[in-house]
């Protein structure tokens, strides 16, 4: 088999092991959003928030891609559970502004943290240097993946590459 032909299979044998990681998580999910009671867009929002990645009612309708009426049935549910709380900030009353309860902490300790022990054991005994490669490259896919979603970079057709989705250049091969 020539560099090339094995190039490509290593690429595919990732995308495949990476369609079987996310499926395994998506179906975790699934569980937990069942024993939680929750919408599975809740479990994202209250993860985007925790993140600090949104923090009001139209950065999550946004980051969601929901219609401002669905984030506000959203976000009343989560007020409802008891999982968020909504404010109005001092400068701007306009402007809602959406915080974290204890108890959203709680449910997410619960259902990440079981999580997080199944995978430390491997990521503990994993090399630090393979680690931080898998960490550039998660994150440039997770670049890419938002470039073709359009959200945050102009969306782009075809294959990515503008805008952050540009591949790196590629270390030669050492065999």
């Amino acid at each position: 088999m020539d560099d090339a032909a094995r190039d490509q299979d290593d690429a595919l044998s990732v995308v495949r092991e990476l369609r079987t990681f996310v499926n395994s998580v998506e179906r975790y999910m699934a569980e937990m959003s069942h024993l939680h009671t929750m919408h599975r867009t809740d479990l994202t929002a209250l993860s985007l928030i925790m993140e600090g990645k949104a923090s009001s009612p139209k950065e999550l309708s946004d980051v969601l891609a929901l219609s401002p009426p669905a984030t506000s049935a959203m976000l009343t549910r989560l007020e409802q559970a008891g999982h968020i709380e909504r404010s109005q900030l001092p400068l701007d009353r306009r402007a809602v502004h959406i915080e974290m309860t204890e108890s959203a902490r709680s449910v997410g300790v619960s259902m990440f943290g079981v999580l997080a022990r199944h995978m430390h054991p491997v990521l503990e005994a994993a090399d630090p240097a393979d680690l931080r490669t898998f960490a550039a490259l998660l994150e440039q896919l997770h670049r890419c993946h938002r470039c073709r979603q359009g959200r945050g970079v102009r969306r782009v057709t075809g294959m990515a590459s503008q805008d952050g989705c540009r591949a790196r250049p590629r270390t030669p091969r050492v065999t």
